[in-house]
């Protein structure tokens, strides 16, 4: 991870040299609606059990960026940890597996190549930017599970498409501020447990994020 992250930087400072823009750094707050969808397979009886889960997390993100006179802005942003939320169910059968089984996950390094693409859009005087991302994420599962089996950790990456607005802020020297609302699409997790029962699930995230940066 911390050689992809070193790649990434040097693409931004070449950029940088190459067009003489600004670079800017800051501090994002988000507010992420999770949304998971997921289907469990039992080792023994092949019974399907299928549920879902929504949930809602504040999340600081740094980021760092190439800003463009134009508006536009190439950057890579960086997450430490995001929750995800946790979900549990009580099984009572003649398997062995009696018990309450709670699945809960985590989404770890979460690190995003982005663009900010200029629109001929404007609402209320505000310059309407399209926001087009790729994120590579860890998934942790952190389940209790009643059977003792446990779930596989797995990489994955997501899309992330939104609109935001960006302008200088009327105090401090060269401090800017972005507002956005993405969407963000992950692949699919599919993993057999150690145990040796089967869960395929899905997770999309929409989120609302203010950041401010300084430019230099």
């Amino acid at each position: 991870m911390k050689k992809v992250i070193t790649i990434l930087l040097s693409f931004l400072f070449i950029s940088f040299q190459s067009v003489k823009a600004d670079i800017g750094m800051g501090l994002t707050g988000a507010i992420h609606m999770f949304d998971a969808t997921g289907t469990e397979t039992t080792r023994t009886s092949n019974q399907k059990n299928s549920g879902s889960h929504s949930d809602q997390v504040a999340v600081p993100e740094l980021f760092v960026e190439v800003v463009y006179d134009n508006g536009g802005a190439i950057g890579i942003s960086y997450i430490p940890t995001r929750d995800v939320g946790s979900e549990s169910r009580s099984d009572s059968n003649s398997g062995g597996d009696t018990g309450t089984y709670t699945a809960e996950a985590e989404l770890d390094d979460v690190v995003q190549i982005y663009a900010d693409i200029p629109t001929a859009l404007s609402i209320r005087g505000y310059d309407i930017y399209a926001k087009v991302g790729v994120q590579h994420v860890t998934l942790v599962t952190l389940e209790s599970l009643n059977s003792g089996s446990t779930y596989p950790d797995e990489e994955l990456l997501g899309y992330t498409l939104g609109l935001g607005t960006k302008g200088d802020l009327a105090f401090g020297n060269n401090l800017y501020y972005k507002a956005e609302a993405t969407y963000t699409n992950f692949e699919d997790y599919e993993a057999t447990a150690t145990a040796g029962n089967k869960v395929e699930a899905e997770l999309e995230d929409i989120a609302v994020k203010f950041s401010v940066g300084y430019k230099f």
